[in-house]
């Protein structure tokens, strides 16, 4: 274990049983014994720190889950240019791939749809020659020069 994590987890320590020293104290010359008061301020100290921790953990759960969703929201939004349908003049559209998409043209106020089309393609590798067939029944071979 870390020299920095032990400290803070003795100070730590050190403290809580210091403050049920000082509750014990307290508590005895009020009424009562000190190992009842010290007993009962070690326990309440030790669930006010779960309520506490357990809000500050919720707290920052949610927080996280809300940057999630404004950062996946960014994500979604794009900007392309597009060309109107009926007069052909170019548009700066804002595109959101969770949703349907259209805009208005600026030139002709018609509004336009926009159609997205995902497809996969093969990866292909260079050639350095192609052979073509020939009318004699020979073939003819081309190389890439470099």
């Amino acid at each position: 274990m870390k020299k920095i994590t032990l400290i803070i987890i003795l100070s730590s320590i050190g403290l809580t049983c210091g403050v049920s020293a000082l509750f014990g104290f307290a508590g005895s010359t009020i009424i009562g014994s000190f190992w009842g008061w010290f007993w009962i301020s070690l326990l309440l100290q030790f669930i006010l720190f779960g309520i506490v921790n357990s809000y500050l953990l919720q707290r920052d759960t949610q927080a996280f889950q809300q940057q999630e969703i404004d950062m996946l929201d960014k994500l979604s939004k794009f900007t392309i240019k597009l060309t109107c349908s009926y007069c052909q003049q170019s548009n700066l559209v804002p595109i959101q791939l969770n949703q349907r998409n259209s805009f208005k043209c600026e030139g002709c106020n018609q509004v336009n749809g926009v159609s997205m089309q995902f497809m996969a393609t093969s990866l292909t590798t260079p050639i350095d020659a192609v052979k073509l067939p020939t009318q004699d029944s020979s073939s003819a071979e081309f190389r890439v020069v470099q």
